[in-house]
């Protein structure tokens, strides 16, 4: 993997994990108020940068997570480019 790719697949795991912490951190705010539209929204706004943020990684390394689809006819897990 070049050093762009890999530094890039590293940046992405970061924007990644500050998604999930903040999509955690609203659940848990929903959890109180969960008629709160602000927040609604905002939770929407997180999944979709989580999931485009996701979709980013899997084309440069393969598939992020192993229960994620694959169109492949054999099992992809483990054979694609590890991010670390």
């Amino acid at each position: 993997m070049k050093t762009s790719s890999k530094a890039n697949s590293s940046k992405l795991l970061e924007q990644l994990e500050a998604v999930d912490f903040a999509l955690v951190d609203m659940i848990l705010y929903l959890d109180s108020h969960p008629q709160d539209a602000n927040a609604l929204t905002q939770h929407d706004e997180l999944c979709e940068q989580r999931k485009e943020i996701r979709n980013q990684l899997a084309i440069a390394n393969g598939a992020v997570y192993k229960y994620e689809p694959t169109r492949k006819l054999e099992w992809p897990w483990g054979q694609s480019p590890w991010t670390w």
